[in-house]
C-alpha cells in the first residue's frame, strides 16, 4: 500500500467536495468506529488526536494517546484501520498536497481557500510619555558619531 486514505468529516466534503483523501502524520482525526466489547473499558470511540504514524505496510494509522495494554502491563500505540477514523483537520503545509487537494476540489467546482496567518501585533507606541520607540536609537548613533569625531 503506498497511500493511507481516510474519510473526510462533514464540514471538509461540503468544503471540498471530495469523500476521502490520503492521511498524513500531523493531521487530526477523531474515531468513530471500534468494537464495543474491546473498548469497553478504554471507550475510543468519538475521542479526537493527532495522527501520530501511518504503517503504510499493514494500512493501519497510529493516533497519540490511542494505546492499547500488553499481557506485561505495558501501554503501546494501537494501530485502527482507516475506516476507523475521520479526517476533521488537514495540515496543508506540503505544496504537492495542497496543489492535489485544489485540482480535486476544482474538478468538482469548489475553490479552496487559504487560511489566513494571523497577523504579529506591533509594539504599541508611548505617545503619552511624548517619546518614539526610534527616536532614542538615533540620538545614541548621533552622540556615539560625535564622541568618535572628538576622540579622533
Amino acid at each position: 500500500m503506498k497511500n493511507v486514505s481516510v474519510h473526510l468529516s462533514k464540514d471538509l466534503i461540503s468544503k471540498y467536495g471530495i469523500k476521502n483523501f490520503p492521511v498524513r502524520k500531523g493531521d487530526l482525526v477523531r474515531i468513530v468506529r471500534g468494537d464495543a466489547e474491546k473498548d469497553e473499558k478504554l471507550n475510543i470511540v468519538g475521542k479526537e488526536g493527532k495522527v501520530i504514524k501511518i504503517v503504510t505496510d499493514e494500512g493501519k494509522v497510529i493516533i497519540e494517546n490511542i494505546n492499547i495494554a500488553k499481557a506485561d502491563g505495558k501501554m503501546k500505540p494501537r494501530k485502527l484501520d482507516p475506516s476507523a477514523v475521520v479526517l476533521t483537520k488537514l495540515i496543508l503545509e506540503d505544496k504537492k498536497r495542497k496543489e492535489r487537494l485544489t485540482r480535486l476540489a476544482s474538478l468538482r467546482n469548489k475553490v479552496v481557500e487559504d487560511e489566513p496567518e494571523p497577523e504579529p501585533k506591533e509594539p504599541e507606541k508611548t505617545e503619552e510619555k511624548g517619546e518614539e520607540p526610534e527616536a532614542p536609537a538615533e540620538k545614541e548613533t548621533e552622540e556615539e558619531e560625535k564622541e568618535e569625531e572628538e576622540n579622533e
